[in-house]
């Protein structure tokens, strides 16, 4: 963009894909890592669960949410403008 100060406008939006992707972000850890958690700590005794495989999707799903949370921080930098 160029040096002009943002409207108001353009100031909201930028707010919405922030608040978008923030919450995209707080899903993807929800879902990724305290999901796998309680269904671990529950099922374990009675199922047999790879928790190896299951470490591993949390932890990728834990860096899809840190990755999107930090692009939302970005994106709300761009409002000093």
């Amino acid at each position: 963009m160029t040096d002009e100060a943002l409207s108001d406008a353009k100031k909201e939006q930028i707010k919405l894909r922030a608040t978008f992707l923030n919450n995209i972000g707080i899903g993807a850890i929800l879902v990724g890592v305290f999901t796998p958690v309680t269904r671990v700590t529950l099922e374990l005794p009675v199922a047999n669960l790879d928790v190896l495989w299951i470490s591993v999707w949390m932890t990728i799903c834990f860096a899809v949410g840190l990755g999107l949370l930090s692009l939302a921080t970005r994106l709300l930098n761009g409002l000093d403008r």
